[in-house]
């Protein structure tokens, strides 16, 4: 093999690793290769194909107590030895980090995330289901103008980690998915709703029954009237109940609790939701979009209860922010990349679901159904919990829809809108953000009319 030539990243982790050994550095390697199809359609044709392949390794060495990390898509060994170079050098310019510190973790569960799942689909099978998708949307119904977003998407993945501690780690996981948004006008009316499907069998698409759920969510908000201004008693949909959570997420983190960032901070054990409400995080779902035998640190993956009963029974950690909080690592460590440095973040968020039955769920109400919420980049503040969301949503007259309603805002925080949850669906919804939620019943929800 010639000094330039690429290795796998499996041989990069066993190169890096035996250099640091060899130089007494205490080092940690993650590697990430992948390949991934994206077929988008319009008006009946392929709009936009891409196959992409990507691998690198991100390595993050202990120096005094800091630090110091590197990355390198090439994976050549002078490379490779220059990234553990410049991991080393960074080490030496940063401040230690209290709690800092590698771990050879136990074996981690057994989860097949990859199974037979694209084995032997063909490219040309990947773009009919985009063609499918858009064409049996276009055609669902006359008051649909054009399909402006749909498509298909997969990947297929290898992570692993490894550390100078004795930590080996390897997985492989894939999905396929399409998404589609038609746009439906009526009496000069326009309405969109997403619709999408995720799976690791590519034969368990059905790209058709997608396209009309759609339809028919966006045909739902044709005909819509204006919101009231005022306090209501409200139904939200576990869709939306999903989107909040997800605004949200970074509250249950160690790091944001320790930087003073989350409305949880110092409430370990109390209540913080009404007692129908039980949060988890699930890394383990073969479904899940986000699960993991392991995190970015290879710590094992078990489910975690962050809600038990409306009380606050769990934080998220990776090792270091569980050192510093005197606990043990949940298995949350999380990478944005290669270049990000390791952070806190969720894997599949799963809101418990009750006993209620959709009917009853409504019976009586008159007020809001709350379907959907949009602008949380600028609308929801994750240290206070207070938002101010555009939202979408019908209204109900004695637990019967009335009318679909046109835009309006939606207003409060989310830990009373957990505290005000009255009932409880039994039907989770799973979303693209991974997170699943039933629909609820809340006594009280701030609307403002446009």
């Amino acid at each position: 093999m010639t000094q330039t030539e690429q290795l796998s990243i499996a041989d990069a982790r066993a190169y890096l690793l035996d250099r640091a050994r060899e130089r007494g550095v205490t080092l940690e390697v993650y590697g990430e290769r992948g390949t991934s199809t994206s077929v988008e359609a319009f008006g009946g044709e392929v709009s936009e194909f891409k196959l992409e392949a990507r691998q690198g390794v991100a390595l993050r060495v202990l120096v005094k107590g800091a630090w110091g990390h590197s990355f390198t898509e090439n994976l050549s060994r002078p490379a490779l030895d220059r990234a553990l170079d410049s991991a080393i050098e960074n080490a030496e310019r940063v401040s230690p980090e209290p709690g800092a510190g590698l771990v050879a973790w136990p074996e981690p569960p057994a989860l097949d995330l990859y199974g037979e799942g694209l084995s032997g689909v063909s490219v040309e099978q990947k773009v009919q289901v985009a063609l499918d998708l858009d064409r049996a949307a276009r055609e669902a119904d006359p008051r649909v103008v054009s399909v402006p977003y749909g498509g298909y998407q997969d990947s297929d993945s290898q992570r692993l980690v490894g550390n100078t501690a004795g930590l080996s780690r390897e997985a492989r996981q894939l999905y396929a998915l399409h998404y589609t948004a038609p746009l439906v006008s009526e009496n000069g009316q326009n309405k969109m709703k997403p619709d999408w499907q995720f799976t690791r069998e590519f034969t368990e698409l059905d790209p058709t029954r997608t396209a009309l759920s759609a339809v028919e969510k966006a045909l739902a908000l044709l005909g819509a009237g204006r919101a009231p201004s005022g306090t209501f008693p409200a139904v939200i949909s576990g869709e939306c109940l999903a989107e909040l959570l997800a605004l949200f997420a970074g509250m249950f983190s160690g790091k944001m609790v320790e930087e003073g960032k989350s409305p949880l901070a110092g409430r370990l054990g109390e209540p913080v939701a009404s007692p129908l409400v039980t949060l988890r995080d699930d890394p383990t779902p073969v479904r899940g979009l986000n699960s993991r035998a392991f995190d970015a640190e290879g710590c094992p993956s078990v489910p975690l209860t962050l809600i038990e009963g409306g009380r606050l029974s769990a934080f998220m950690h990776n090792a270091q922010t569980a050192a510093r909080a005197g606990t043990v690592s949940t298995g949350h460590a999380a990478r944005q990349g290669l270049q990000g440095t390791v952070g806190v973040a969720p894997s599949n968020l799963i809101l418990q679901a009750g006993d209620t039955d959709a009917a009853a769920l409504a019976s009586g109400l008159t007020g809001v159904r709350l379907t959907g919420v949009s602008g949380g980049h600028a609308g929801a503040n994750p240290i206070t919990g207070d938002f101010s969301l555009q939202a979408e949503g019908f209204w109900l007259e004695d637990g019967v829809t009335a009318y679909p309603l046109e835009v309006f805002t939606v207003a409060g925080n989310i830990l009373d809108l957990l505290s005000g949850i009255e009932a409880v669906g039994n039907e989770l919804h799973d979303t693209p953000d991974a997170v699943s939620a039933p629909d609820v019943r809340v006594g009280a929800l701030a609307i403002g009319g446009a």
